[in-house]
């Protein structure tokens, strides 16, 4: 199985693009792609503006998951025009490289595609007294894509279960085949394929926890390395379906609409996102070892404070990212600040 095995590690001055997770939302095979989509106007006026302090200098040390390292990096190239004398060296790759770093006082900050899992929050509270705090940073669909002609108008959870999983928890049959799942003629007897990420990357574990109750995925599925390319495989292949970011959405796919809690089908935009309608969203957050009762201080914890101001979730919508709402914002700096 084509599992992505390697890790990656680069170092980077503050303010250089991370190459894994740049990929922008366009068709990758297409010159002609169009540009990002933009949420600036999600991004909030009621935001607060980034204060600045004085003589701030140093060195953030990042280690964790790709996909939030990009924002890491794009965030990082305003913030070092705001303070010349900090320098970010990163390190990105699958997200499970980040708590053993925070864990061994590696990393000041650990981006990070997924919550935190119990054995990793044990780990750390058995060496320090104190679980480690996450701060989100921004917010992410998890899309399910078909290819554009795939008529297919939505979808529940427990269809999402009994395509993608060997053995469906939520109680119904596996769907193997697109008349299985609702559609008919040339469509019926087309057998679905699926793509996805393999069992270290985020959005899988995400996926599987949300949608497959902890249950396993089918053998058959087709692991590809990076959202892109789960992206591009769906479509190239009028029958296959992924999951993937909302960042990764192309021209060649669409998205399928999910039920959500009041059985209304909601598609993955940042209003639903907000509203908690669209049933698969994450966020991007960001670790940091913050003893309890002790606001953090020095260069990490303004990095924080600058991505969840009005310029830095600005720097989150720009480049096809969600930005969070005011009380999600609000909820990071209590976390930051908590004495």
């Amino acid at each position: 199985m084509n599992r992505l095995r390697s890790l990656f590690a680069m170092t980077l001055s503050c303010g250089i693009f991370v190459g894994c997770a740049s990929t922008p939302k366009g068709d990758r095979g297409d010159a002609a792609a169009p540009p990002p989509r933009r949420y600036q106007a999600l991004a909030g006026d009621a935001l607060p503006s980034y204060e600045s302090v004085a003589n701030l200098r140093g060195v953030i040390t990042s280690i964790g998951a790709s996909t939030t390292t990009n924002l890491v990096a794009r965030a990082s190239t305003q913030f070092r025009r705001i303070y010349p004398d900090v320098r970010l060296h990163v390190s990105a790759g699958l997200t499970s490289i980040g708590p053993p770093a925070l864990l061994e006082g590696r990393a000041d900050i650990v981006p990070m595609s997924r919550p935190l899992t119990p054995e990793e929050i044990r780990a750390f509270r058995a060496k320090y007294g104190y679980v480690p705090t996450e701060i989100k940073v921004a917010a992410d669909a998890l899309a399910i894509y078909v290819e554009k002609r795939n008529p297919l108008l939505g979808l529940t959870l427990t269809q999402l279960d009994e395509i993608f999983s060997g053995a469906p928890r939520r109680g119904g049959p596996s769907l193997e085949t697109w008349g299985q799942a609702g559609l008919t003629g040339e469509w019926a007897d087309r057998r679905i394929n699926l793509y996805g990420y393999g069992p270290e990357d985020g959005v899988n574990q995400v996926f599987r926890r949300q949608v497959l109750d902890g249950g396993e995925y089918r053998l058959a599925m087709l692991v590809e390395p990076a959202g892109s390319s789960i992206v591009q495989g769906v479509a190239a292949d009028p029958s296959g379906i992924g999951c993937a970011s909302i960042f990764f959405l192309s021209r060649r796919v669409r998205t399928v609409p999910l039920a959500g809690m009041d059985g209304r089908f909601y598609e993955p935009t940042a209003e639903n996102v907000h509203a908690r309608s669209y049933p698969l969203v994450r966020y991007l957050s960001i670790c940091v070892n913050k003893p309890p009762h002790r606001p953090l201080r020095g260069p990490a914890v303004e990095f924080l404070r600058f991505l969840l101001s009005r310029e830095g979730q600005q720097i989150v919508a720009a480049e096809g990212n969600i930005p969070l709402d005011a009380k999600t914002v609000q909820q990071g700096h209590d976390a930051l600040d908590e004495q």
